[in-house]
């Protein structure tokens, strides 16, 4: 008797998972679509604030005697605003990549409707302020809000509400760079690391619905447009080897000294909290008002600038590190602002400068330091995220071009290797565990009572291909509730043995989901168990 109620149970759930799609194509548009016009709305403000602050540096630099103290302060009292918004929702802080993640691992919670005013604004008034941040992590965070706000005025469960935040998250990013086809590949390489049918449902129809709000508002042109590619030779290959290593290494020091500053800003804990971005936008506004203000912001300007050749060699290493420098102390800070963009214009400096070095001694390549900066950019992205698929696939869309191809894997293939290599965690794995450690309360704070859909994957040579559902060592509260295996859905039973590719769905407690995912995770991926 019981085991037919069990078998009732998961035949009730197993057709409550199945109706789920026949909702989540219109609920995922109608998110996408919302995500995607907040980030519109967020990148034209940023631009706004960004045209006030150089035609505000232009009057100072005009004005003898008082005009740098002028920019000086204004920057400093922007800085300070943004770090005082900030207090009002402290997980608005830093990209919040990493707190989406958490969230999706019920390690922390999302207020839709405190986080968003408080990211938008805080966000327009640090990027304003010259601080080196990009604007994709708060857009990204700004989506997942915006779809939980969605579940939450639809009144769905938190199971369709997962998936709202997942897919409004990538198409926050689509929508941020007007590239929807790495708001897919981002959600399931980074977010959720799951090729689940319903995840790629729920992001593609987000991201294709945020892309083409943006294109509609923004017109269709690539973001970073490359033009003039010309075909490469065989023999300029180990060319981008040697950029890749570069990328490598540079991306290894760019994700050990970002733990740095964050370590050092801690012990800055005695000072108002709106102090710290204070300081770092006094840095900005003296570098941008004696050296360059190429530097300040995102660096959308500079990238464009490098992409068409217009950055001489003699000066790119000073670019580098003045960006490098401002990057850090801006993102320690603790102020929203995201470090998509910064880090390719890093990766395109570094790019443009292998390219330059290699015409200068290698005529036949001379030229081309444009597709040198592309690859570089997508090979910096893949050592510092460590998600070589979607920076392969944001580079291209921020071009618009697809020659070369072979080069800019080479590149990035490269430049991952080095970073695994090196054993340093991947920036945003490394931020969350930060985040974590210094939370504890928060996280525990986060789990709620209730059920959770957890979703995975099967590797082939992975603990689970080949074995039972009872051999699965779990918590007798969790239940599998449905097996994918190619194009039919089966209802898992004890004796029901998995294979490799099969898509697995279970429901667990929610307040045991982080050890429960990190469990599953590590049964169905190819390797080692932990502790073996």
């Amino acid at each position: 008797m019981q085991e037919k109620s069990q078998i009732a149970t998961c035949n009730t759930l197993f057709t409550t998972w199945y109706n789920l799609r026949l909702r989540l194509f219109i609920e995922s548009a109608l998110a996408g679509l919302t995500a995607g016009m907040l980030a519109v709305a967020f990148r034209l403000s940023l631009s706004q604030a960004d045209a006030w602050r150089e035609a505000l540096l232009t009057w100072a630099k005009r004005t003898p005697g008082y005009g740098w103290a002028l920019f000086l302060l204004v920057v400093m009292a922007l800085g300070a605003l943004a770090g005082w918004l900030t207090c009002f929702a402290p997980e608005a802080a830093g990209s919040g990549i990493p707190h989406v993640e958490a969230v999706l691992l019920e390690q922390r919670r999302l207020v839709w409707w405190r986080l968003i005013p408080v990211k938008y604004l805080a966000g327009v008034f640090a990027i304003g302020a010259g601080l080196s941040l990009g604007r994709e992590g708060p857009t990204v965070q700004l989506g997942a809000a915006t779809g939980q706000a969605i579940g939450r005025v639809l009144k769905r469960s938190y199971v369709e509400e997962r998936y709202l935040i997942t897919c409004g998250a990538g198409a926050g990013l689509a929508a941020a760079f007007n590239a929807p086809l790495a708001g897919v590949v981002f959600v399931v390489e980074e977010l959720r690391r799951n090729f689940s049918p319903y995840i790629l449902l729920s992001a593609f129809t987000a991201s294709v619905a945020a892309g083409s709000a943006a294109q509609r508002l923004l017109g269709l042109k690539p973001l970073l447009p490359l033009s003039g590619v010309a075909p490469l030779p065989p023999g300029a290959l180990p060319f981008f080897v040697l950029l890749g290593l570069a990328a490598g290494i540079f991306g290894v020091i760019f994700n050990r000294s970002l733990s740095l500053v964050q370590d050092l800003y801690s012990r800055l804990a005695r000072l108002p909290r709106w102090l710290h971005p204070v300081l770092a936008a006094a840095l900005a506004g003296l570098v941008g008002y004696f050296f360059t203000p190429r530097v300040l912001g995102g660096g959308h300007a500079l990238v464009e600038e490098v992409l068409r050749g217009n950055v001489p060699l003699e000066i790119i290493p000073l670019l580098v590190a003045t960006k490098f420098i401002l990057t850090m102390v801006s993102y320690g800070s603790g102020v929203p602002g995201g470090i998509f963009l910064p880090l390719l214009a890093i990766g395109a400096l570094l790019g443009s400068g292998v390219g330059q070095l290699t015409g200068a001694y290698f005529t036949g390549l001379n030229g081309l330091t444009g597709t040198f900066a592309a690859a570089g950019m997508a090979a910096y992205f893949t050592a510092i995220v460590r998600a070589p698929l979607t920076g392969i696939v944001l580079i291209l869309e921020l071009t618009g071009s697809y020659a070369n191809m072979l080069f800019v894997l080479t590149a990035c293939l490269t430049a991952y290797l080095v970073a695994e290599g090196l054993k340093v965690l991947p920036v945003y794995e490394m931020l969350l565990e930060r985040d974590l450690a210094c939370n504890t309360g928060a996280a525990s704070a986060a789990c709620r009572e209730g059920m959770m859909l957890v979703e995975l994957t099967v590797e082939s040579g992975s603990p689970l291909d080949r074995h039972l559902l009872r051999e699965m060592d779990l918590p007798d509260d969790c239940l599998f509730l449905a097996v994918r295996r190619g194009s039919r859905e089966l209802v898992p039973r004890g004796n029901t043995r998995l294979q490799a590719g099969d898509q697995v769905v279970l429901l667990v407690p929610r307040e045991k989901a982080g050890q429960v995912i990190a469990r599953v995770r590590s049964l169905a991926v190819c390797g080692p168990e932990p502790g073996r």
